[in-house]
């Protein structure tokens, strides 16, 4: 289990920074790369709005299920300043948290929305890049899911209240990962 977890982490890394890569890579050939401190705001910014979508764990085990063994755990061990043992423990029992507010249907629809209008309307490169890094952290969990993780998978739909057929599910990854691959070149 722990190893899976470490897997898992580290193809995040992987996938964060190869995304950021190829979009450094396209702007170059694309010739509308610059090395100054707008793209240094921008690659900042994708690693915290990659990294915050991670709170939604912190959301569901402190708002939304205090009461659950798990919730009483962290906050034990924020308590006691014990940082790092929480993130671990947090990680290790991300199975146990069920209804996440960042990993859903509902969410991936808002985000799409804030996306579009932050490519369209926002300048600042760190928000654009807190936008792109949260869409990628969101495209590949749910791209993830739906491949290698099916019953995580369905988790993504708790907020729909009917019972969503396995072909709307599919048109609903491949939609998601075309207009983030659109947003994601105009970031």
């Amino acid at each position: 289990m722990i190893i899976v977890m470490r897997d898992k982490i580290s193809l995040h890394q992987f996938v964060l920074f190869g995304a950021l890569l190829i979009l450094v890579l396209w702007k170059i050939i694309s010739g509308n790369f610059s090395f100054d401190l707008n793209l240094l705001w921008w690659l900042l910014g994708s690693i915290v709005g990659f990294l915050f979508v991670f709170t939604d764990r912190f959301v569901y085990s402190f708002l939304m299920k205090p009461n659950e063994a798990l919730g009483m755990r962290l906050k034990e061990l924020f308590q006691g300043r014990k940082f790092s043992e929480a993130l671990i423990l947090l990680l290790n029992e991300r199975h146990e948290q069920k209804e996440l507010i960042m990993r859903s249907f509902l969410f991936v629809m808002v985000w799409l929305v804030l996306a579009f209008l932050t490519v369209t309307s926002i300048a600042s490169p760190f928000g654009r890049g807190f936008m792109l890094g949260m869409g990628v952290h969101l495209s590949f969990d749910l791209i993830y899911d739906y491949f290698w993780n099916k019953e995580r998978f369905e988790l993504w739909f708790w907020q729909i209240k009917r019972v969503v057929s396995s072909e709307e599910k599919r048109w609903f990854v491949i939609v998601v990962s075309l207009v983030f691959v659109f947003l994601a070149f105009s970031f």
